[in-house]
C-alpha cells in the first residue's frame, strides 16, 4: 500500500500495514526453512532402500542419523556466528546471509550423490537455522508495537510449519532431484523480497545512524510528513533513544559484553528461564516426530500410507500455527501455554499407551487409529502455543544489552538439545521402547506446565521494560 494513501490520522489497522508486511517478508526464510526441516521425511526412507537415489547407493541406518542429526551440528556454530554478526553488522544484513547456507543446502541434495555430500548439505541447512530461529524472532520484535508483537511472533512459527508442509507434499508427489530443484528458489525469493524492507530502529540507533533509524520507523509506522506525524515520531525516536542510552549506560558498544550485565536478578532469571523453555520445546518431542513422521506411522501399523499420514500432521500443525497467530495477544501468555503444554503432555501418553498395548501383543486393530489421531492433537495444540511461545517469550525476557548474546546462548543449546533428541531418538525408542519414549516427552511436557506456572512472567502487552522490572521484581506474574 502506496504511503500515499495513509490519511492524516493513522488508524490502528492501517498503522500496522508495514510490519505486517516486514513480518511476513522476513518470514519467507522461515518458510525456506521449514522445507530443508521436512525434507527428511518423506525421503529419509527413501534414502534407506534399495531404490535410493544416491550414487553411492542406500545408507545404513547409522548414516541416517547423522543425516538427521548434522542440521543440529551446523546450526550450534551457526548460532555463534550469527550471534556476533547481528550486532556487527546488522539484523537485516546477517538474515540476508542466513539464506545461503540454505541455497548451498539445496544444491548439495540436487548435485550429491554421495553420503558425504548430504553430510555438507545438512550441515549448511543448520547453518541457516541458525540464523533463523535467531534472527527473525529478534527482527520481529524489535520492529513491532507492544500490542502486536506476540501476533507477529508467531509468524514464525507457522512460516517454518507451511514449509515443512511443502516439502512433505512435494516430496510425496515429486522425485527427489525435482524436488531439490523447485525448493531452491525459495531462500532466493526471500533474497528479491526481504531487501526492500529496512533495518530495525533500534540497532540503527546503537549504531548511531539517527536519520536512518528515524526514516525505518517512519516506514514501519506508516508516519507521513504531517507536522501530527512529525511529532509522533519525534516522541517515538525520543523514547527509543532514551531506552538505549539507559540500557547502553557508559558503553556505546554493545558487543563490551561484561560478567557485570549478568549480576542482576532479572538477568539470570531471564536466561535460566530460556534454557529450560528451550530444553523443553525439544523434549515435547515435536521436533523428532516431525522427522520420523512417516517411519512412526509405518512402524505403529497405521493403515495410512506413511507419507499421506505425515501430509496430514503438516496440514495441522499448520492449523495450530494459524491459531495461535489469532489467540496470543488476546489470551495470558501463561494460560495458554499452561493448557497447550497440558494438552501435549495428554496426547503423548495416548501415543505411548497404544505403543505399550502393540507391544505386548494386545490387538491394537480397533484402535489402529490412534497413533495418527494422538499425533495430530499433540502436533495443532504444541502449535498453538507449547512451540511458538518458546520464542515469542524468549525475545520478550531477554534484557536489551544482552538480547542477541542472550538469544545466542539460548539458541545454541536449543540445537545441543536437539542433536541429542534426533540422533538418539531410534536409540531411546531400542531402549525405552516407543511407549517409553512418548511417557518421557509427556513428563517433560507437564514439567513445563508447573515451571511456567511459577517461574514465567506474564508478558502480554506489557513493553520490554515493564516485562524487566517484572522480572526484577522477582514476581511470576
Amino acid at each position: 500500500m502506496p504511503e500515499t494513501k495513509f490519511s492524516i490520522e493513522i488508524k490502528p489497522d492501517r498503522r500496522v500495514v508495514h510490519q505486517y508486511l516486514a513480518a511476513v517478508c522476513v518470514n519467507i526464510i522461515s518458510l525456506a526453512q521449514g522445507t530443508a526441516i521436512g525434507w527428511l521425511s518423506p525421503f529419509l526412507p527413501l534414502l534407506i532402500s534399495t531404490d535410493s537415489p544416491l550414487s553411492s547407493g542406500p545408507v545404513t541406518d547409522i548414516q541416517a542419523t547423522w543425516i538427521a542429526s548434522l542440521l543440529c551440528v551446523g546450526a550450534i556454530f551457526g548460532t555463534v556466528i550469527f550471534g556476533w554478526s547481528a550486532d556487527k553488522f546488522g539484523r537485516k544484513f546477517s538474515l540476508c546471509i542466513a539464506a545461503l547456507p540454505l541455497v548451498g543446502f539445496w544444491a548439495c541434495i540436487a548435485f550429491g550423490g554421495h553420503v558425504e555430500i548430504l553430510y555438507a548439505g545438512r550441515v549448511l541447512a543448520g547453518l541457516g537455522a541458525a540464523g533463523v530461529f535467531l534472527l527473525v524472532p529478534l527482527y520481529v520484535t524489535e520492529i513491532a508495537e507492544d500490542r502486536i508483537r506476540g501476533t507477529l511472533g508467531t509468524f514464525f512459527i507457522l512460516f517454518i510449519n507451511m514449509g515443512t508442509l511443502v516439502s512433505f507434499v512435494v516430496g510425496t508427489y515429486l522425485s527427489y532431484h525435482i524436488t531439490s530443484y523447485i525448493l531452491i528458489f525459495l531462500p532466493i525469493l526471500f533474497l528479491l523480497c526481504f531487501m526492500q524492507f529496512p533495518e530495525t530502529p533500534q540497532h540503527l540507533i546503537r549504531c548511531n545512524k539517527i536519520e536512518a533509524a528515524e526514516n525505518s520507523l517512519k516506514y514501519l509506522r506508516g508516519y507521513t510528513s504531517s507536522t501530527e506525524h512529525a511529532g509522533m515520531l519525534k516522541e517515538e525516536m525520543d523514547k527509543l533513544m532514551s531506552q538505549i542510552a539507559i540500557r547502553g549506560k557508559d558503553s556505546n558498544d554493545e558487543s563490551s559484553i561484561k560478567w557485570a550485565d549478568f549480576a542482576p536478578f532479572s538477568t539470570k532469571k531471564a536466561i535460566i528461564i530460556g534454557m529450560v523453555l528451550v530444553t523443553l520445546n525439544q523434549f515435547s518431542g515435536c521436533f523428532a516426530l516431525i522427522n520420523y513422521t512417516a517411519q512412526i506411522f509405518a512402524d505403529a501399523g497405521s493403515e495410512l500410507d506413511p507419507n499421506i499420514a505425515a501430509i496430514i500432521v503438516g496440514a495441522i500443525q499448520i492449523a495450530g500455527s494459524y491459531v495461535s497467530t489469532l489467540v496470543v495477544d488476546r489470551c495470558r501468555r501463561k494460560v495458554l501455554y499452561i493448557i497447550t503444554a497440558f494438552g501435549s503432555a495428554f496426547g503423548l501418553s495416548a501415543m505411548g499407551v497404544h505403543a505399550y498395548l502393540k507391544g505386548v501383543g494386545f490387538d491394537v486393530s480397533m484402535i489402529s487409529w490412534v497413533p495418527v489421531a494422538s499425533l495430530s492433537f499433540v502436533i495443532f495444540i504444541a502449535s498453538v502455543g507449547l512451540l511458538p511461545l518458546t520464542f515469542v517469550i524468549l525475545s520478550e525476557i531477554l534484557p536489551h544489552k544482552l538480547r542477541s548474546f542472550g538469544g545466542s546462548l539460548c539458541t545454541t543449546f536449543l540445537w545441543v538439545v536437539s542433536f541429542v533428541v534426533i540422533k538418539y531418538f531410534p536409540v531411546l525408542v531400542e531402549v525405552l521402547g516407543m511407549h517409553g519414549c512418548m511417557w518421557t516427552f509427556a513428563g517433560c511436557c507437564m514439567f513445563g506446565v508447573f515451571f511456567n506456572a511459577f517461574f514465567i512472567p506474564e508478558t502480554r502487552g506489557k513493553s520490554i521494560d515493564e516485562i524487566t522490572l517484572a522480572m526484577g521484581n522477582r514476581s511470576k506474574n
